[in-house]
């Protein structure tokens, strides 16, 4: 009997007794060289492995062969090849709910250089890396994993006494922001370019206000707390911000807290 039936007849009993099979991928080193997958035809994939430690990381994957007239979808895997994120789109990233998908996103003006991202949390532990070609050509594609810089706060806690600059970079993010400055003034949400964030202005347990990107809250004041948090409880979450950046100069995520105090 070949192998490859012995294999199909393996992978068919694990399964029928419940036992959760875990393909192995080409492995990623975390700022190490890229790797590149095989020729894909249209709806073929390539699989990758990489283990992130205790610094947040970025994985991008790039159409070699199409560039920015390519199509992929990048979609990310837990320990447990439980999908933890996914993406088709060169703007933003999302939990696995399909509903999410397309629905938060403005700006579609932004084309990076035909990359795809996702920003995986500090201590992730296993992650498997599935890319998917979904143009009509066949091409190749590159992956590759980098060390994301420090640039959320601990605990997403931060203050601020004029206008601030936020990024929405990881999935469930929720920022927390404290106003040390005068009152009472003006807090004015700009939602960024792709991701469509909320805020909600919190003054002891009574007063809660809920601001969309473009509304005001006129009555800023001091010690007030602002939380804000990506659509559909932060399954939506951008790439990249200003600082550090990402290579292609574009920012996915960012938000702005605008502070006009009379």
């Amino acid at each position: 009997m070949k192998k490859w039936m012995l294999g199909a007849l393996l992978l068919g009993f694990l399964s029928a007794c419940n036992i959760n099979i875990i393909l192995p991928g080409t492995p990623i080193v975390v700022d190490g060289p890229a790797v590149e997958s095989n020729v894909l035809g249209e709806g073929e994939s390539a699989r990758f492995e990489l283990l992130v430690g205790a610094d947040p990381v970025r994985i991008d994957a790039t159409d070699v062969t199409n560039a920015a007239a390519g199509s992929l979808r990048l979609r990310v895997f837990d320990a447990n090849d439980a999908v933890y994120a996914q993406t088709v789109s060169r703007q933003y990233f999302t939990a696995p709910q399909p509903e999410v998908l397309g629905s938060g996103a403005v700006g579609l003006g932004i084309t990076p250089n035909g990359v795809y991202s996702v920003n995986l949390p500090a201590n992730f532990g296993k992650a498997y890396v599935e890319v998917t070609n979904l143009a009509g050509d066949p091409t190749m594609v590159r992956v590759s994993a980098v060390t994301r810089q420090g640039d959320i706060a601990k605990d997403n806690a931060y203050s601020f006494d004029a206008t601030a600059t936020g990024a929405l970079l990881y999935l469930g993010q929720l920022d927390t922001w404290t106003y040390t400055g005068t009152g009472p003034a003006t807090l004015e949400l700009a939602g960024g370019t792709t991701v469509h964030a909320r805020a909600k202005v919190v003054r002891g347990i009574d007063t809660q206000t809920v601001l969309e990107p473009g509304e005001e809250f006129t009555d800023l004041q001091n010690g007030d707390f602002v939380y804000v948090q990506a659509q559909g409880s932060g399954a939506l979450a951008g790439f990249c911000n200003t600082l550090p950046g990402c290579a292609d100069g574009i920012t996915s995520g960012e938000y702005t807290l605008q502070v006009i105090i009379p």
